[in-house]
């Protein structure tokens, strides 16, 4: 089994003071000792939409991997649905992107990397956190506990709120796939409603946001989140109006409006994102992709009708709606059964 390697020290809170870290999918080395600054690239959904079956990232971010090995980036963050179907996209993505690739790729893993255990038998841990700089890096499983953060993932968050109240750390980055966090702010409910979500709820707004908010007396925190669905932007901004907490919505999906983010941090421990359309496109600033901006629903590309077809095609094709379909019928049937059953009584 591969597992993401920390040099020195094992997974867990400990990784925090690791000399360096690889990443699992090209073996590639990030050095985590001491930079005057550094950058780093982030976005999610790498496969695109759930049109693209070829087994292959979405064609957007395989035409840019120039760009990114050039960029001067120290490493580059997925933020989940890294693959379709991860039975069988491995080894097509290990040829055209993996390997293609000269600086470390993280994940942090979406519904569709996870089936079985075929994730971690290759790429190792599902979550974990690394220190660099004065800056600590979280990269959380939102599929596990149905997006409830508990057990070792809850451990790291309060390690680095005892770490933050000592001093030494300036800023805490994080990493998940779902917008576990939407459903804090009265104002973003329904925003992602097409997104993966919980079934019976989440901890966040009982367990994590308190954890949140006290880490947030002491440093900024940003929270960083790949499932954004439908969106009319690659990217979505929100400031929590009484903490010291961003948290940011990116994604691609092989549109015209692709775009990733590029973010800068300075020896203060200071972001600075840069957007970085993928296509050419001309770009706002991130934080003009806010609330107003989703709610106006501002959508960057045109509607192409000759794609009806294929898109009938991939709704019909797809397991999730004859799953819909044949439970419908059961239940119909049932209702009938039980319908004539009462009549016959009668």
């Amino acid at each position: 089994m591969k597992y993401l390697i920390v040099l020195c020290l094992s997974f867990g809170t400990n990784a925090l003071f690791a000399d360096s870290i690889v990443s699992t999918f090209n073996q590639t080395y990030l050095s985590l000792a001491p930079e005057k600054e550094y950058d780093f690239i982030v976005s999610g959904h790498f496969h695109g939409s759930g049109t693209n079956k070829t087994g292959y990232p979405i064609n957007s971010i395989l035409g840019n991997t120039k760009w990114i090995n050039e960029s001067g980036a120290k490493y580059l963050v997925c933020l989940g649905d890294l693959f379709l179907d991860v039975s069988n996209d491995i080894p097509f993505y290990k040829s055209s992107f993996f390997e293609q690739l000269n600086i470390p790729l993280f994940n942090t893993v979406g519904n569709h990397d996870l089936t079985g255990n075929i994730y971690q038998e290759n790429f190792g841990a599902t979550y974990f956190s690394f220190r660099k700089n004065n800056e600590i890096h979280l990269f959380l499983d939102t599929e596990l506990n149905d997006g409830s953060i508990k057990g070792e993932q809850l451990a790291l968050l309060e390690k680095v709120k005892t770490d933050s109240k000592a001093g030494g750390i300036k800023a805490l980055f994080i990493y998940s796939h779902r917008t576990v966090w939407a459903k804090n702010y009265p104002e973003l409910d329904l925003l992602f409603k097409f997104n993966t979500q919980s079934m019976f709820g989440n901890n966040f707004s009982e367990v994590v946001y308190p954890i949140l908010s006290e880490i947030s007396a002491q440093i900024p925190i940003y929270w960083f989140s790949g499932s954004i669905g439908e969106a009319p932007a690659s990217f979505f901004y929100h400031e929590d109006k009484t903490k010291n907490i961003k948290y940011i919505g990116t994604a691609i999906r092989g549109y015209k409006r692709d775009a990733i983010l590029r973010v800068n941090i300075n020896q203060q421990s200071e972001p600075t994102f840069i957007l970085k359309s993928l296509t050419g496109q001309k770009l706002n600033d991130l934080e003009s992709y806010d609330l107003k901006f989703w709610s106006e629903g501002k959508v960057e590309e045109s509607f192409n009708y000759r794609l009806i077809p294929l898109y009938i095609k991939g709704v019909v094709f797809s397991r999730a709606f004859w799953y819909g379909i044949t439970i419908s019928l059961v239940f119909f049937f049932l209702f009938k059964f039980w319908k004539r059953r009462k009549v016959n009584r009668v």
